[in-house]
Protein backbone atom coordinates (compact mmCIF):
# COMPACT_ATOMS: atom_id res chain seq x y z
CA UNK A 1 0.00 0.00 0.00
CA UNK A 2 1.12 3.25 -0.95
CA UNK A 3 2.38 5.33 1.95
CA UNK A 4 1.99 9.38 0.84
CA UNK A 5 3.56 11.69 3.83
CA UNK A 6 2.42 15.49 4.51
CA UNK A 7 5.18 17.30 3.96
CA UNK A 8 5.98 20.78 6.62
CA UNK A 9 5.49 22.97 3.84
CA UNK A 10 2.11 21.64 3.75
CA UNK A 11 1.69 20.96 7.38
CA UNK A 12 3.20 24.46 9.06
CA UNK A 13 0.59 26.33 8.02
CA UNK A 14 -1.74 24.55 9.77
CA UNK A 15 -0.30 24.08 12.87
CA UNK A 16 0.24 27.74 12.63
CA UNK A 17 -3.10 28.45 12.35
CA UNK A 18 -4.33 25.93 15.59
CA UNK A 19 -1.42 28.05 17.46
CA UNK A 20 -2.78 31.28 16.70
CA UNK A 21 -6.73 29.59 18.14
CA UNK A 22 -4.76 27.76 20.74
CA UNK A 23 -2.24 29.28 22.51
CA UNK A 24 -1.78 26.79 25.31
CA UNK A 25 -1.79 23.19 23.73
CA UNK A 26 -0.07 19.98 23.35
CA UNK A 27 1.40 17.55 20.31
CA UNK A 28 -1.54 15.23 20.75
CA UNK A 29 -3.84 18.14 20.36
CA UNK A 30 -2.78 19.75 17.19
CA UNK A 31 -2.86 16.25 15.84
CA UNK A 32 -6.16 15.76 16.55
CA UNK A 33 -7.13 19.08 14.77
CA UNK A 34 -4.91 18.57 11.59
CA UNK A 35 -6.89 15.64 11.38
CA UNK A 36 -10.30 17.40 11.81
CA UNK A 37 -8.90 19.81 9.01
CA UNK A 38 -7.94 17.09 6.23
CA UNK A 39 -8.26 13.71 5.44
CA UNK A 40 -4.82 13.76 4.18
CA UNK A 41 -3.61 13.35 7.57
CA UNK A 42 -1.93 10.41 8.11
CA UNK A 43 0.02 8.56 12.18
CA UNK A 44 3.26 8.23 10.28
CA UNK A 45 2.94 12.62 10.28
CA UNK A 46 2.80 13.14 13.98
CA UNK A 47 6.92 13.12 13.19
CA UNK A 48 6.62 16.09 10.96
CA UNK A 49 4.63 17.79 13.21
CA UNK A 50 7.18 17.00 15.87
CA UNK A 51 9.59 18.74 13.70
CA UNK A 52 7.71 21.68 13.15
CA UNK A 53 6.99 22.27 16.69
CA UNK A 54 10.93 21.53 17.61
CA UNK A 55 11.52 24.51 15.07
CA UNK A 56 9.36 26.41 16.75
CA UNK A 57 10.39 26.29 20.30
CA UNK A 58 14.18 26.80 19.01
CA UNK A 59 13.21 29.76 17.45
CA UNK A 60 11.18 31.25 20.29
CA UNK A 61 7.72 30.73 19.10
CA UNK A 62 6.89 28.35 21.46
CA UNK A 63 7.98 27.27 25.02
CA UNK A 64 7.55 24.20 26.83
CA UNK A 65 4.73 23.85 28.90
CA UNK A 66 0.76 24.80 28.99
CA UNK A 67 -0.03 25.95 32.60
CA UNK A 68 1.36 25.49 36.01
CA UNK A 69 0.41 21.62 36.42
CA UNK A 70 1.39 20.96 32.95
CA UNK A 71 5.31 22.45 32.71
CA UNK A 72 6.65 20.38 30.66
CA UNK A 73 6.73 18.79 26.71
CA UNK A 74 4.87 17.24 25.01
CA UNK A 75 2.53 20.30 26.23
CA UNK A 76 3.60 23.79 24.98
CA UNK A 77 2.47 27.56 24.66
CA UNK A 78 2.82 30.77 22.25
CA UNK A 79 5.39 33.20 23.85
CA UNK A 80 5.12 37.06 24.00
CA UNK A 81 7.62 36.91 21.23
CA UNK A 82 5.40 33.95 19.32
CA UNK A 83 2.26 36.38 19.98
CA UNK A 84 4.00 39.08 17.79
CA UNK A 85 4.70 36.72 15.58
CA UNK A 86 1.54 34.92 15.34
CA UNK A 87 -0.64 38.12 14.74
CA UNK A 88 -1.83 39.60 11.76
CA UNK A 89 0.14 36.46 9.71
CA UNK A 90 4.13 37.62 10.29
CA UNK A 91 4.62 34.30 11.33
CA UNK A 92 5.58 33.58 7.79
CA UNK A 93 9.00 34.37 8.89
CA UNK A 94 8.02 31.23 10.48
CA UNK A 95 7.27 29.29 7.45
CA UNK A 96 10.47 29.15 5.09
CA UNK A 97 8.56 27.85 1.96
CA UNK A 98 5.48 30.39 2.30
CA UNK A 99 8.21 33.36 3.18
CA UNK A 100 10.32 32.42 -0.36
CA UNK A 101 6.96 31.68 -2.46
CA UNK A 102 5.40 35.14 -1.38
CA UNK A 103 9.10 37.11 -2.15
CA UNK A 104 8.94 35.35 -5.66
CA UNK A 105 5.53 36.69 -6.18
CA UNK A 106 6.52 40.04 -5.01
CA UNK A 107 9.47 39.93 -7.12
CA UNK A 108 7.58 38.72 -10.71
CA UNK A 109 9.16 37.82 -13.64
CA UNK A 110 12.04 40.12 -13.26
CA UNK A 111 13.16 38.08 -10.02
CA UNK A 112 17.25 37.65 -9.31
CA UNK A 113 17.79 34.24 -8.37
CA UNK A 114 20.66 35.66 -6.69
CA UNK A 115 18.00 37.82 -4.24
CA UNK A 116 15.88 34.54 -3.89
CA UNK A 117 18.62 31.98 -2.75
CA UNK A 118 20.67 34.65 -0.67
CA UNK A 119 17.07 35.89 1.35
CA UNK A 120 16.50 32.34 1.56
CA UNK A 121 20.12 31.49 3.40
CA UNK A 122 19.56 34.89 5.71
CA UNK A 123 16.03 33.47 6.70
CA UNK A 124 17.14 29.99 7.20
CA UNK A 125 20.27 31.48 9.16
CA UNK A 126 17.85 33.59 11.18
CA UNK A 127 15.62 30.55 12.26
CA UNK A 128 18.68 29.21 13.55
CA UNK A 129 19.04 31.81 16.35
CA UNK A 130 22.57 33.42 14.10
CA UNK A 131 21.58 37.08 13.87
CA UNK A 132 24.64 38.68 12.72
CA UNK A 133 25.21 36.46 9.88
CA UNK A 134 21.33 36.36 8.72
CA UNK A 135 21.55 40.41 8.73
CA UNK A 136 24.94 40.33 6.32
CA UNK A 137 22.98 37.81 3.83
CA UNK A 138 20.19 40.04 3.77
CA UNK A 139 22.09 42.43 2.87
CA UNK A 140 23.82 40.99 0.23
CA UNK A 141 20.45 40.73 -0.96
CA UNK A 142 19.24 44.00 -0.80
CA UNK A 143 22.70 44.89 -2.35
CA UNK A 144 21.49 43.08 -5.85
CA UNK A 145 18.00 44.01 -5.54
CA UNK A 146 19.74 48.29 -5.54
CA UNK A 147 22.41 46.99 -8.23
CA UNK A 148 19.07 45.73 -10.27
CA UNK A 149 17.17 48.98 -9.54
CA UNK A 150 20.53 51.32 -10.87
CA UNK A 151 21.05 48.72 -13.87
CA UNK A 152 17.71 49.63 -15.37
CA UNK A 153 17.68 53.54 -13.90
CA UNK A 154 20.96 54.09 -16.26
CA UNK A 155 19.68 52.76 -19.30
CA UNK A 156 16.31 54.24 -18.46
CA UNK A 157 18.69 57.65 -18.15
CA UNK A 158 20.28 57.25 -21.37
CA UNK A 159 17.11 57.06 -22.82
CA UNK A 160 15.34 59.96 -21.64
CA UNK A 161 18.68 61.87 -21.53
CA UNK A 162 18.91 62.14 -17.29
CA UNK A 163 22.05 62.13 -16.02
CA UNK A 164 23.56 59.06 -14.51
CA UNK A 165 27.45 60.19 -14.29
CA UNK A 166 27.06 59.91 -10.40
CA UNK A 167 24.80 56.32 -10.78
CA UNK A 168 27.88 55.06 -12.73
CA UNK A 169 30.54 56.59 -10.65
CA UNK A 170 28.78 55.01 -8.01
CA UNK A 171 28.45 50.71 -8.99
CA UNK A 172 31.73 49.76 -7.04
CA UNK A 173 30.20 51.08 -3.74
CA UNK A 174 26.32 49.73 -2.42
CA UNK A 175 26.01 52.20 -0.20
CA UNK A 176 26.99 54.97 -2.33
CA UNK A 177 24.84 53.45 -5.55
CA UNK A 178 21.65 53.39 -3.48
CA UNK A 179 22.30 57.08 -2.54
CA UNK A 180 22.86 58.40 -5.92
CA UNK A 181 20.04 56.48 -6.75
CA UNK A 182 17.27 58.14 -4.48
CA UNK A 183 18.81 61.41 -5.71
CA UNK A 184 18.16 60.45 -9.41
CA UNK A 185 14.80 58.98 -9.00
CA UNK A 186 13.69 62.18 -6.61
CA UNK A 187 14.68 64.24 -9.45
CA UNK A 188 13.26 61.99 -12.32
CA UNK A 189 9.55 63.43 -11.84
CA UNK A 190 7.82 59.73 -11.80
CA UNK A 191 4.60 58.88 -12.06
CA UNK A 192 2.48 58.02 -8.61
CA UNK A 193 2.68 56.04 -6.89
CA UNK A 194 6.46 55.62 -7.16
CA UNK A 195 6.85 59.35 -6.38
CA UNK A 196 5.35 58.85 -3.28
CA UNK A 197 7.35 55.82 -2.10
CA UNK A 198 10.54 55.93 -3.71
CA UNK A 199 12.39 57.81 -0.74
CA UNK A 200 11.18 55.52 2.02
CA UNK A 201 11.23 52.04 0.12
CA UNK A 202 14.82 52.54 -1.01
CA UNK A 203 15.93 54.02 2.39
CA UNK A 204 14.36 50.53 3.77
CA UNK A 205 16.42 48.53 1.38
CA UNK A 206 19.34 51.17 2.44
CA UNK A 207 19.05 50.79 6.09
CA UNK A 208 20.10 46.83 5.75
CA UNK A 209 23.03 47.94 3.89
CA UNK A 210 23.98 50.04 6.28
CA UNK A 211 23.75 47.53 9.22
CA UNK A 212 26.17 44.91 7.55
CA UNK A 213 28.63 47.32 5.76
CA UNK A 214 31.37 49.84 6.86
CA UNK A 215 31.43 53.61 6.23
CA UNK A 216 34.07 52.00 3.52
CA UNK A 217 31.47 49.35 1.96
CA UNK A 218 33.13 45.94 3.42
CA UNK A 219 31.17 43.93 5.13
CA UNK A 220 30.85 43.41 8.86
CA UNK A 221 29.37 41.29 11.37
CA UNK A 222 26.87 43.72 13.02
CA UNK A 223 25.36 43.56 16.36
CA UNK A 224 21.56 42.89 16.26
CA UNK A 225 19.13 41.17 17.94
CA UNK A 226 16.70 38.55 16.86
CA UNK A 227 13.37 41.64 16.94
CA UNK A 228 15.98 43.77 14.53
CA UNK A 229 16.47 41.03 12.05
CA UNK A 230 12.95 40.26 12.26
CA UNK A 231 11.38 43.43 11.30
CA UNK A 232 14.16 43.52 8.27
CA UNK A 233 12.77 40.27 7.23
CA UNK A 234 9.20 40.90 7.04
CA UNK A 235 9.42 44.10 5.25
CA UNK A 236 12.12 42.96 2.74
CA UNK A 237 9.56 41.63 0.37
CA UNK A 238 7.83 44.55 0.60
CA UNK A 239 11.01 46.59 -1.00
CA UNK A 240 11.74 44.14 -3.38
CA UNK A 241 8.03 44.35 -4.83
CA UNK A 242 8.07 48.24 -5.36
CA UNK A 243 11.74 47.69 -6.46
CA UNK A 244 10.97 45.35 -9.68
CA UNK A 245 7.68 47.23 -10.13
CA UNK A 246 9.78 50.36 -10.76
CA UNK A 247 12.17 48.57 -12.92
CA UNK A 248 9.54 47.48 -15.03
CA UNK A 249 8.30 51.17 -15.51
CA UNK A 250 12.15 52.06 -16.29
CA UNK A 251 12.45 49.55 -18.68
CA UNK A 252 9.35 50.71 -20.80
CA UNK A 253 6.39 48.91 -19.73
CA UNK A 254 3.78 48.67 -17.16
CA UNK A 255 4.12 47.57 -13.57
CA UNK A 256 2.32 44.90 -13.36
Amino acid sequence: MLCIIMDKATLRPLVLGILRKTPQTHLHAIENEIRRQTDEYERHDVLAVQEILWELLVQGVLAPGKNSLNLNLPFVHVTEFGTECLEDGVALVHDPDGYIAGLESACGDACDPIVVETTREALLTYLAGRYAPAMVLLARSAERVIERAAEAAIRHGHREDHGVRRLEEARSNPQRLAAALRRALASWHLPPPFAEDVEPELAGIATVLDAARTAEGRFRLPRVDRETVFAHLLLFPGHCRFVYDLVVHLEGEPAG
